[in-house]
């Protein structure tokens, strides 16, 4: 014992000095504080451990290839993203094991349980009662169905598929044709709607669950379990699922007679159920340990430090205890039961990995080919999340493919290219769908949903708190910051407000020049934009506050048509840029009011932005501006705003029809997989510190958005406002009826519908 314990600390000394300041392992946010926890553990303090912090899986495996951390743990498809993209950069350095399983050269390999009498041969499948875990697991769905297919077993049958079908239905359709009868329950599609409709034309797909009708993942027949009760009870031929969940069944049900089962295997032959080395189809790897693929000695201290980092997350198996696995075991090694860590010596490249037992087969689609959905972005940092985001979905199974696209001329931009069919969709604000629709033609496909606020969200004007300014009139003269121009809460919503205000006069119409005369300087990003420009006439000093990419301190450098990389380019390349950027401006470069969203001022303060420029401020020291006369603390936004106005959407050009269908499903798909609280990859948030980049970072999921719904919505008085904005022209001043205000201004009907819009979108 004496001896054992000096060998560890020894190398617990030699992985320290091979690694400088020690091991640097990467973590997912949220687990930043427990891995701090796991550095200091005793059994841990002489490996000097550090902790990086990679946001999610998909940057832990970037941190790791950049050299920024040296480990990173993670999950089968997080091996094939590191086959998809850093190809042999990354190895799998060791699996992370139950302690009790440790032999087990996976987690869990899955069978076909065949009744004897009915199925001799694979080729018997056909026609057969097949019951199955769920749609889109793994046992019951991934890895039958794409084996079957690879095998030649089963056909796609594409030549007669017709192009208005789905991959969602390609899939579906080659299962009715080839099953007789099945229970394969869980959700067809993303929405009630489509999965319905798909359960009505492929009902023998649901013939064999305890509740046809429902066929849903809560069905008698779902799961590991329920489908040998499938098999057994309701006479199917065929039941899908995990090897040992078939030994639990079986104890359970002493009755039943193992002798009228088998285990199918993919070569034909049919196995006794108590084999020693029972056949599977496909085996789900362990979780793992991924490095840089570098000199042995390296990796040899990387075990060591990995594997005292599993061991101590919990207590050995059997010893009794009251405490359980170590509070970071789970966050930060993704362990929740004793485990240790079996070495793959040498390490293994992602791809080979993979094949070691056919999961490979499980994602790579070997479905009927059809196209990606193309997404168009417009910048190249928006084009680098879209590329992870695109490899993430396919490594989940998200099907169709997602393929990026951006502007590669200056005069171009999304809308066009949507509108051209270069691309099928992009995504835009409440102001630039009601342009995209008015000028392109585009109608959305989905919306944003922001929470408990549903498809909806608050404009607000933010000043810090010991400003002194207390109502609209008093920004006279002062500066501002603005997300873009031409967007909703940066621009369009504060013009609106303004105007209501009796501070910009709407028969006046140049907005842009009068913006510029009310505020001393601004930062709009965009506004010398020929786009928004086309006349050169906006006044410089709407630009003047803007930084590009260079953020020197309390204020920018002057704006002399873009001196600094992409300043005042509507952009992220503008440091300024976006909901965020626009409050970076208030705190950061000299603004005196940004006007942003509600959520901005809570997601950049209090600890929930780690940039510098953010690290230490507070909410309390920032206020509502109110419309009248007043602030308000941040938390007031729904009574002290400028306006409630519609959640951001993403648009197409496409007709109704299935390559719409497919986007559709694409993105209700990828938002139901990263959903808030995963740590795969986000969606919605920073990607590398960038704030709102394709989607919002305070959207919580995506949702349909019906055509006739959307028709109906231009209509009220939110698109009305933004109609008499864009139609407005110098001549219009001369309108049948003004109104006389207290102070002698003159009012035009325009001013009543501003007010009326304000009051609308406040009450509801």
């Amino acid at each position: 014992m004496f001896l054992a314990s000096h060998i560890t600390i020894f190398l617990a000394c030699l992985t320290a000095a091979a690694y400088g300041a020690g091991v640097r392992v990467c973590v997912t946010a949220g687990g930043e504080q427990d891995c701090q926890a796991m550095v200091k553990d005793p059994a841990l303090v002489s490996l000097s451990l550090q902790c990086v912090s990679g946001r999610d899986r998909y940057g832990c495996l970037r941190k790791v290839v950049e050299k920024e951390a040296d480990v990173t743990w993670g999950q089968a498809e997080d091996v094939y993203v590191a086959r998809e993209v850093y190809d042999d950069q990354l190895h799998v350095l060791g699996e992370i094991r139950k302690a009790k399983e440790k032999e087990s050269g996976w987690r869990y390999s899955g069978v076909a349980v065949v009744r004897r009498d009915k199925v001799t041969g694979v080729t018997d499948l056909r026609g057969s009662k097949s019951c199955h875990t769920g749609y889109g697991r793994t046992a019951g769905w991934n890895i039958p169905i794409p084996h079957l297919v690879n095998k030649g077993v089963m056909s796609m049958e594409c030549s007669t598929a017709g192009p208005e079908m789905t991959m969602v239905e390609q899939d579906l359709r080659a299962a009715s044709n080839f099953f007789g009868l099945a229970c394969i329950p869980g959700r067809w599609a993303p929405d009630n709607i489509t999965n319905n409709d798909l359960k009505m034309k492929y009902n023998n797909l649901c013939s064999m669950c305890s509740d046809p009708g429902r066929c849903d993942d809560q069905d008698g027949h779902a799961g590991y379990q329920g489908v040998l009760r499938c098999l057994v009870d309701s006479h199917g031929d065929v039941a899908w699922t995990k090897f040992s969940a078939v030994t639990e069944f079986f104890k359970a049900r002493p009755e039943v007679s193992k002798a009228d089962f088998g285990l199918l295997c993919p070569d034909g032959r049919v196995q006794d159920l108590e084999s020693t080395k029972p056949c599977y189809w496909a085996a789900r790897p362990w979780n793992t340990w991924l490095v840089r693929n570098t000199g042995g000695d390296s990796k040899k201290e990387l075990l060591h430090a990995v594997t005292q980092m599993v061991e101590a997350s919990t207590p050995p198996l059997g010893e009794v205890t009251e405490s359980g696995p170590r509070p970071w075991a789970s966050s930060v090694l993704g362990v929740k039961k004793p485990s240790i860590v079996h070495p793959r010596s040498p390490s293994l490249a992602p791809r080979d990995y993979l094949k070691e037992h056919g999961y490979d087969v499980t994602i790579d689609h070997v479905g009927c080919p059809t196209p990606d959905v193309k997404l168009c972005v417009d910048s190249r940092l928006a084009r680098e999340k879209c590329l992870a985001l695109a490899q993430v979905l396919r490594s989940r199974r998200v099907r169709p493919g997602l393929a990026c696209e951006a502007p590669m001329l200056a005069e171009d931009d999304c809308f066009s290219m949507v509108a051209r069919k270069v691309a099928h969709i992009t995504s835009g604000d409440g102001g630039d769908v009601y342009r995209a629709h008015v000028e392109y033609g585009l109608t959305p496909v989905v919306t944003e949903r922001y929470g408990l606020l549903d498809a909806s969200y608050f404009a607000v004007a933010v000043v810090k708190a010991d400003s002194g300014i207390t109502s609209l009139t008093q920004l006279r003269g002062k500066t501002s910051c603005h997300t873009g121009i031409d967007r909703t809460a940066g621009w369009k919503i504060p013009v609106v407000a303004l105007i209501e205000a009796g501070l910009l006069k709407q028969e006046m119409c140049d907005f842009p020049g009068q913006m510029g005369k009310f505020f001393s300087a601004s930062c709009a990003p965009g506004a010398k934009d020929p786009r928004f420009d086309p006349q050169g006439t906006n006044p410089d000093s709407l630009c003047s506050l803007c930084v590009g990419n260079e953020v020197i301190g309390a204020s920018g450098p002057p704006y002399s048509g873009g001196t600094a990389e992409g300043q005042c380019e509507r952009k992220p390349v503008e440091a300024f840029y976006g909901y965020t950027g626009a409050f970076r401006c208030l705190v950061q470069g000299g603004g005196d009011v940004a006007f942003i969203k509600h959520t901005t001022v809570r997601d950049n303060t209090n600890g929930n932005n780690n940039e510098s420029w953010a690290a230490n401020l507070r909410a309390l020291d920032f206020k509502l501006l109110c419309r009248g006369q007043g602030t308000a603390d941040m938390t007031e936004f729904s009574t002290c705003n400028l306006a409630r106005v519609p959640a951001h959407k993403v648009l197409t050009s496409l007709p109704e029809g299935v390559m719409k269908e497919e986007a559709r499903i694409l993105l209700l798909r990828a938002s139901q997989t990263l959903a808030p609280g995963q740590d795969v990859f986000h969606m919605f948030g920073p990607y590398k510190g960038i704030s709102d980049l394709i989607f919002k970072d305070s959207a919580t999921e995506l949702v349909n958005e019906r055509l006739d719904t959307f028709h109906t919505s231009l209509k009220d008085i939110y698109h009305h406002a933004l109609f008499e904005l864009s139609s407005c022209t110098p001549k219009e001043s001369t309108l049948l009826y003004t109104g006389e205000r207290s102070d002698g201004a003159t009012q035009t009907p325009f001013i009543f519908l501003m007010v009326a819009t304000l009051a609308w979108l406040i009450i509801y």
